[in-house]
């Protein structure tokens, strides 16, 4: 009898698991054959003489309703070909009930990946590359990290819901990616952008019906952090916040075609307004009311300024970001004296470094033009 082994993990974790199998086909060289009139030899070759079978996430995208159909037709199709162990990543609900109502289900072996609560070990961690790599912004890092020992202390594993609110550019987003990078390794932090919400793709995507459509279900199972960055939270329409209730209270996100298990997950949104009030004019009391903490990011002072100008240029003047060449033309003394001079006016990183590529590029300019000239 053939052996169903589905598994709801990252792609990636998925990807690593399959290069241990030996002697295996996957299912989309199948389906190059499968039409309504196919008959069973035809479905079959295909398989003959392999041991495995594979299905990678695409492959109910590419069947159309062919899959969730014929579940019947597929187990006999395996068994006649002598398939022994079919591998499936991230199944549709719909495809995994038909497959639960069609074999039995001790032919079924179900794997779902999850994230652990943070450590004290990582909370250290955390604290000391904040303090590293996160300019300013001391009673903001400190409200954090008072808010990730609640999580470690309380005994359930509800994600931990903050709103980190404040001016733009002033650290919100990269004090986000920084804990995705300090906890899970990566940078690979989900990040939605709430203000582009709002059309019928977006509607599509965090409320998907259909299973070959992106979604928002499909990003979060292929993830690889469990810090979600949701930007600008506030813009979104307020019948798309409703979508978050479940997520907040239960750590869970659930469209027609999957269930996400959102445990221990660290879920950040981020808005530009600057006080609870503005908030709470602009987001459903209700839904406030399930943040686990609201954490203020207050404007820059000059002196983290002049750091931000040091670390941008140095950035920017890396061999990776500039042709070489154009390195010993620049004055790097000067340069940072004039973006200096202005930094009053600067209000944030992103500033910053648009007028620092401004200066340097002012340096450039006549380097640049004579060198064409000649």
């Amino acid at each position: 009898m053939v052996t169903f082994n589905i598994f709801f993990e990252p792609i990636q974790k998925f990807n690593e698991r399959i290069t241990k199998i030996d002697n295996y086909i996957s299912f989309n060289e199948v389906l190059i054959n499968w039409t309504r009139d196919s008959t069973i030899n035809e479905l079959t070759a295909p398989l003959l003489g392999k041991e495995n079978c594979i299905f990678r996430m695409d492959t109910y995208s590419l069947s159309g309703s062919l899959l969730f159909e014929n579940v019947e037709l597929l187990v006999k199709i395996f068994e006649i070909s002598g398939i022994l162990e079919v591998y499936l990543h991230n199944p549709p609900k719909r495809f995994l009930n038909s497959l639960k109502q069609g074999i039995s289900l001790k032919n079924i072996n179900i794997e779902e990946s999850s994230f652990t609560k943070i450590t004290d070990v990582q909370l250290q961690n955390v604290a000391n590359d904040l303090k590293e790599k996160i300019i300013g912004q001391e009673k903001a890092k400190k409200n954090l990290l008072r808010k990730l020992v609640a999580q470690l202390v309380r005994p359930n594993t509800k994600p931990l819901v903050l709103m980190f609110y404040g001016e733009p550019g002033i650290g919100k987003t990269e004090t986000a990616k920084q804990l995705s990078a300090t906890l899970y390794c990566n940078e690979n932090i989900i990040r939605e952008q709430m203000s582009m919400v709002g059309g019928e793709s977006s509607v599509k995507y965090f409320k998907s019906t259909n299973h070959s459509e992106d979604s928002f279900s499909k990003t979060l199972l292929n993830r690889e952090s469990n810090v979600i960055l949701l930007d600008e939270f506030a813009l979104a329409p307020p019948f798309f916040h409703s979508t978050f209730f479940q997520v907040f209270d239960e750590g869970v996100y659930e469209d027609q075609n999957y269930k996400v298990d959102l445990s221990n997950s660290i879920i950040i949104c981020t808005t530009n307004f600057k006080n609870r009030v503005e908030m709470e004019n602009n987001i459903d009391i209700a839904l406030l009311s399930r943040f686990d903490g609201f954490i203020k990011f207050y404007p820059l002072s000059i002196d983290e300024k002049k750091q931000i100008l040091k670390n941008t240029y140095s950035k920017i003047i890396a061999s990776e970001s500039i042709i070489p060449e154009y390195l010993i033309h620049l004055d790097e003394t000067k340069i940072l004296n004039t973006v200096e001079s202005m930094l009053n006016n600067l209000p944030n990183v992103r500033a910053i470094r648009k007028y620092v590529e401004d200066v340097i590029a002012d340096q450039l300019l006549e380097i640049v033009i004579d060198k064409r000239e000649q």
